[in-house]
């Protein structure tokens, strides 16, 4: 077994052993080697070419949490969530992508976006805890319900086997003409997005914060719309496919002055 860690507790803020959290939960088809690239090996990388890197054995995630904070979020959300994900899996492989019907999930809502903010706690850095101690309450309140007007959470699926996790950035959003601040977590058959005091970064994506209005032990059926997005760059909120990248690379060098190889 490695040695934990010593380190500041992504959620609670406490210094001490810090347990691995997997991201997603290991249940949610994360218990496979993975290849964990750094920020140069993805920059340097083509679209749809694979992204070098070393190969983690426990899935993805990182020694993130204290012991509390990560039995406590997996006791309370983590069985719900991974049925969730096995509902959009079976939604996946059915689905043609468009999201031209709404299909019903079975699930406990609360629970649900409890373990995507959970998640977004180990993605992002130790410093985002201070930021938002009000999501801090929220996911270690099991019952406590609603999240501020200002953070949204939206969801999709996935298509191909890439996967992606970025910590909060800024980038600009051309379906608003401003920028959009985001964190990201995609893994398939799911990608979740949270967006900070701005609108999120492509309209084809799927509104969950509603989720955080229901009860702990709220059981409902929920009617989601959700589209089957490209994951091929490293950005987050581009989901453009590799034809989509290599026609807009062809426009710029048009407009630009460029050529290209043909």
């Amino acid at each position: 077994m490695a040695k934990m860690p010593d380190g500041v507790c992504n959620i609670c803020g406490n210094y001490g052993k810090l347990s691995f959290e997997h991201v997603p939960p290991k249940g949610a088809f994360n218990d496979r080697p993975v290849i964990k690239g750094n920020f140069e090996n993805f920059v340097s990388s083509l679209p749809g070419e694979e992204i070098k890197g070393r190969i983690q054995q426990k899935g993805a995630g990182a020694y993130t949490l204290c012991e509390k904070c990560n039995n406590d979020t997996g006791a309370y959300y983590g069985n719900s969530f991974i049925d969730w994900t096995y509902q959009a899996f079976i939604l996946s492989s059915k689905s043609d992508g468009k999201g031209a019907f709404l299909y019903p999930f079975h699930i406990f809502p609360l629970r649900i976006i409890k373990q995507v903010i959970t998640m977004f706690f180990s993605t992002n850095g130790d410093s985002f805890h201070k930021a938002h101690p009000d999501l801090v309450r929220f996911v270690l309140n099991p019952e406590e319900k609603y999240i501020k007007p200002s953070i949204r959470l939206f969801t999709y699926l996935t298509s191909g086997s890439r996967s992606r996790q970025t910590g909060v950035v800024g980038a600009g959003n051309i379906n608003s003409s401003g920028i959009t601040i985001m964190s990201e977590i995609a893994f398939p058959p799911v990608g979740y997005l949270m967006t900070i005091d701005s609108a999120p970064p492509d309209e084809r994506l799927t509104e969950i914060t509603q989720f955080a209005r229901y009860g702990f032990n709220d059981f409902e059926t929920v009617f989601l719309s959700m589209k089957k997005l490209p994951i091929e760059y490293y950005l987050p909120g581009d989901y453009r496919s590799i034809d989509e990248m290599m026609k807009d690379y062809e426009t710029n060098m048009t407009e630009y002055g460029g050529h290209s190889d043909e």
